[in-house]
């Protein structure tokens, strides 16, 4: 439960430990988590900045990280932070905003100050670089035809709030908690709720990082009930580096191998295309060979070239008119039949990295209960496990699915390609729902309901955006049809279908609503 009162604290703790820091090494351990390794007075000191929806937090830990990622964005940090020297940790106003100000040399500018701003916003958590108000890079690059730009070049400006500070609250004027927390800036409904049935200010609250085990959840001081199990940490960074995290040891042989695969599948289609250029110009060999034809000269005589009206054509010397036409006629069709090859090649190339995309895209949200169908995705494409020794014979199993029962509807969710084809097409019944993220890798939701109302209907496009690759997108377009209205699409890779009749709603992902569904 990170607040504006928990950054408040959290700040102070940042600042008193790293201020004076440099910074030595900037890595990314997964697709959304930095490290920057700090050097301090003989000391080496590790600050973790996460900015996934669910465990977005800055902390120093004393955990081994290891690099899986190399990014533009990385590469920009690492660019203008890399040998930086930290002067300032602040909380912007009381909001759920952290700015790290750095100073950095420059041989023609001398000395300049940069800001690492981290907004601890849950789905809209962010880490921008800042130099002269102006933003370097951003994690997650947003464009708005008004108001607040999140693109390199733009003007900085901060999270627009119409709340005040926290610092003092007037309870005079407050009729309930709701009304606290939506009155003034960085403060929870957990809060809220503590400060106004005390009327207490948050100064008056002591810094006591507690974890409650009933429940795993932490705060920077115990409000938590009596009768809960609880934990007590020195520092809110101790506190933050012992909540248990999805462990993903258990996908990095998946992830390398995708990444290993994309990489290869991008340098192929690149060497393809190159392939296809020199095809096209061989295509341009016809009309040497028949201005030679044309040209009216005598076709046993031996020329080193000719000359047409826009270029010189070389020939070979040893070679007669004729024979050169010939050879020229032989290259056209030669690059006729090459080009055929490439572009099929290419098209074949493409359609493989965009499945190994969406593979990527399953990957990043399957659980252990998941990886068993997506690994068997994985092994059509060269993926081998570990263990050799397999049952001889083995029972065919049914994919894990992911149920949600409510008294009006049931949902089903398939998570990879085996289970996004087990749900839709052995699964479903001819008047279920459908509903799939449009023209992007993501889950099939079946909805099997009588009725499909809105609450349903929201429900489903939410699920269905969530398990997306635009899980971290607002606005997200769903289409949804009735179950009878959908086709597999034949000789595709991974499981794509067709749709006839589909709407198409937009939404927007409540992450408090997707953890109550889920």
């Amino acid at each position: 439960m990170i607040d504006g009162a928990f950054i408040y604290h959290l700040a102070a703790e940042l600042k008193d430990a790293l201020v004076g820091a440099r910074i030595d090494k900037i890595i990314q351990v997964n697709e959304e988590t930095f490290l920057f390794q700090c050097y301090l007075r003989g000391q080496t000191k590790h600050l973790i900045i996460d900015l996934n929806t669910n465990r977005f937090s800055a902390y120093l830990t004393r955990k081994t990280q290891t690099s899986t990622e190399h990014t533009q964005f990385l590469q920009h940090l690492r660019k203008h932070l890399l040998g930086a020297i930290n002067v300032d940790i602040r909380q912007h106003l009381t909001d759920r905003v952290l700015v790290f100000t750095w100073r950095t040399m420059d041989i023609i500018e001398g000395a300049q100050e940069k800001w690492l701003v981290f907004e601890a916003m849950g789905k809209h958590s962010n880490l921008l670089l800042v130099h002269n108000n102006k933003i370097v890079d951003s994690f997650k690059k947003m464009f708005f035809t008004t108001g607040r730009q999140l693109l390199p070049g733009a003007e900085f400006s901060f999270f627009p709030v119409d709340k005040k500070p926290f610092t003092t609250i007037d309870y005079s004027t407050m009729t309930s908690p709701k009304m606290v927390s939506q009155s003034y800036m960085g403060l929870s409904s957990f809060l809220a709720t503590y400060l106004f049935d005390h009327h207490y200010q948050i100064d008056d609250l002591p810094l006591d990082p507690t974890m409650d085990l009933t429940k795993n959840k932490v705060y920077w001081t115990n409000l938590f009930p009596e009768n809960h199990l609880t934990k007590k940490y020195p520092s809110l960074s101790l506190l933050l580096d012992d909540v248990e995290r999805d462990n993903q040891q258990y996908k990095q042989s998946y992830q390398i191998f995708i990444d290993k695969m994309m990489k290869k599948m991008v340098h192929k289609i690149a060497e393809l295309e190159k392939d296809r250029n020199h095809h096209q110009k061989g295509l341009l060999k016809k009309e040497d060979a028949d201005f030679i034809y044309q040209s009216g000269l005598t076709l046993t005589e031996k020329y080193s070239s000719i000359d047409m009206d826009t270029k010189t054509i070389l020939l070979d010397p040893t070679k007669t008119l004729n024979e050169n036409a010939q050879k020229f006629y032989k290259d056209y069709h030669k690059a006729k039949r090459g080009l055929t090859f490439v572009e099929q090649q290419v098209k074949e190339n493409e359609a493989l990295l965009a499945h190994l995309t969406s593979l990527r895209t399953f990957l990043s949200w399957s659980k252990k209960t998941d990886i068993n169908d997506l690994e068997k995705d994985l092994i059509e494409l060269g993926y081998r496990l570990k263990q050799k020794q397999q049952p001889r014979k083995k029972k065919p199993t049914k994919p894990h699915l992911t149920t949600i029962t409510d008294a009006d509807a049931q949902y089903f969710i398939g998570k990879n390609h085996l289970q996004n084809a087990y749900v839709t097409h052995e699964l479903a019944q001819p008047n279920d729902y459908f509903f799939h993220v449009k023209d992007a890798p993501g889950s099939h939701v079946i909805v099997r309901t009588e009725q499909l109302t809105e609450l349903i209907l929201r429900k489903a496009a939410m699920l269905a955006a969530y398990f997306s690759s635009f899980r971290h997108s607002s606005s997200i377009p769903v289409d949804y049809t009735l179950i009878r209205h959908v086709r597999k699409i034949p000789r595709t890779l991974g499981h794509q279908v067709l749709l006839r009749q589909y709407q198409t709603i937009y939404i927007d992902i409540d992450e408090d609503l997707i953890k109550n569904y889920l």
